[in-house]
């Protein structure tokens, strides 16, 4: 389990850089991988970036339905012009909560723990979860969106 970044710590500026695309798929990762789902499941979160726990990496979990699942060097490649605002928030931004407008449906491209191209075509809550955790990995809070 990780340590979560906040911005009020020193560490902060990692939340507000872009991340470097990860090159390396081997165990290292893996155990990485495990260490962010144990921690976003121990903090009750939807979804959990690297730089969340001071790495700056382009790395990131969300929940897609009951399971977490790991993306590696996420893009969006197609949002729908079709927006919603809904409130969010934050591990990083305890207590702070921002009503956030979205694209409804997104489409990315990834890759898995093992190097692997990947493509997710997703909607609603899912949606809405990736866009933040990739805003993370760009550098983007989700405060910059309100």
């Amino acid at each position: 389990m990780f340590k979560i970044i906040t911005f009020r710590e020193p560490e902060a500026p990692v939340l507000f850089r872009p991340t470097q695309k990860i090159e390396v798929f081997d165990k290292s990762l893996a155990e990485f991988a495990a260490g962010m789902q144990e921690t976003l499941l121990t903090n009750d979160g939807l979804g959990l970036a690297a730089p969340q726990v001071n790495k700056s990496i382009a790395f990131c979990i969300a929940r897609i339905g009951k399971d977490a699942q790991s993306f590696c060097n996420p893009e969006i490649i197609w949002q729908s012009p079709e927006m919603e605002k809904v409130e969010e928030g934050c591990l990083s931004f305890p207590n702070v909560f921002l009503d956030i407008s979205r694209s409804k449906e997104i489409e990315i491209v990834y890759q898995d723990l093992k190097g692997r191209s990947r493509k997710l075509k997703t909607s609603g809550l899912a949606a809405r979860t990736l866009q933040h955790e990739i805003d993370h990995l760009n550098g983007i809070a989700f405060i910059e969106r309100a």
